[in-house]
């Protein structure tokens, strides 16, 4: 109902166009006869002077030719106007005859539909869905071809243990990993080396309170240290108080010698490297191993861990961000192993 409805408003907006053409081609006919009578019945002054009547005579000749050719004109697009109506008007009989021819087959394929039995529709039913099921069995076929054809290579999934963390409060060796490079920290050694440089510059901090200084490399590493001064009120075995001052190791910063450092991880893992012959001289139970690990070898660390554990090994991780420095305070917190 919603086309046919349209339709119609587009018929009755073309009709009313073809109108108003045709009322303005009559209009200008009629202006066309108006000036033709007039013209005819216009008086003719005459002119005693010959050669000027004759210049007259020829130019009404002249305008009654050109009369002559607009008429002809406009009668001429008067009757193309007519002609297009007519096949207009033809071509609408035409649409409207095929739109009555499609809704009476639409009539009488709903009648047939209606006089199927309740059995031809079950047997219609049936057929559409025995075509279904066919097609989806072929596809199911099809697809396990294509698996039978396919090899699909198997997924080895590694399951570690994950024990419950602990303090590290016995032996530890502490890994620098970054740029998949591994180094063994001297970190007992450094610390040994920054006590004995306190106790020679004691008396120099009594005069600057605060010292910040480097030791000696050690095996790629140095260690740079904050040493401070303070002071603090003792009770006395007599009962009074007493100002005594001491030193505080304020800050410790594992600096590396130069860049990259250690060896690459292929070749720290096999025999014989300086990291292999650090952990085989190392007792496991005793041990912990921190590895300070940085963003661009987090899959070095995982073999390094996977390598460790199988050699009874605990490891603690400590990350660190790209280019920060291994660091320690009195008031930091001690490695958890696993």
């Amino acid at each position: 109902m919603a086309r046919r409805h349209g339709e119609s408003m587009d018929r009755t907006g073309q009709d009313s166009f073809l109108d108003i053409v045709t009322n303005i081609v009559a209009v200008l006919i009629i202006l066309v006869l108006v000036v033709s009578v007039r013209a005819r019945r216009a008086p003719v002054t005459l002119s005693i002077d010959a050669p000027a009547n004759a210049t007259s005579n020829k130019k009404l000749e002249q305008d009654r030719a050109t009369e002559a050719t607009l008429n002809d004109l406009v009668w001429q697009e008067a009757a193309k106007i007519r002609n297009i109506d007519l096949a207009f008007r033809s071509s609408n009989a035409r649409r409207q005859e095929l739109d009555r021819a499609v809704l009476l087959v639409e009539k009488e394929l709903a009648r047939r539909r209606g006089e199927l039995n309740a059995q031809a529709q079950a047997d219609f039913d049936r057929r559409r869905n025995q075509a279904e099921a066919d097609a989806r069995l072929a596809e199911l076929r099809r697809q396990r071809e294509r698996l039978a054809q396919s090899v699909v290579k198997p997924v080895r999934v590694e399951h570690y243990p994950t024990p419950l963390s602990r303090t590290v409060d016995g032996q530890e060796i502490h890994v620098h990993l970054s740029g998949d490079r591994v180094a063994i920290v001297p970190l007992d050694a450094l610390l040994h080396d920054t006590e004995e440089a306190i106790r020679q510059k004691v008396a120099r901090l009594q005069q600057v309170g605060e010292l910040v200084d480097q030791t000696a490399p050690r095996d790629g590493f140095r260690l740079r240290y904050t040493v401070r001064r303070f002071e603090m009120l003792v009770r006395n075995e007599g009962g009074g108080r007493s100002l005594q001052s001491g030193v505080r190791l304020e800050l410790i910063e594992v600096l590396p010698v130069s860049h990259p450092v250690g060896e690459p991880i292929d070749a720290a893992l096999a025999e014989g490297s300086d990291f292999y012959r650090k952990i085989a001289a190392s007792d496991p139970a005793r041990t912990t191993v921190t590895i300070w690990t940085y963003p661009d070898s987090f899959d070095a660390f995982r073999r390094m861990k996977e390598w460790l554990l199988r050699r009874g090994f605990l490891t603690a991780a400590r990350l660190r961000d790209q280019g920060e420095l291994i660091t320690g305070s009195p008031d930091g917190s001690r490695s958890a192993a696993q």
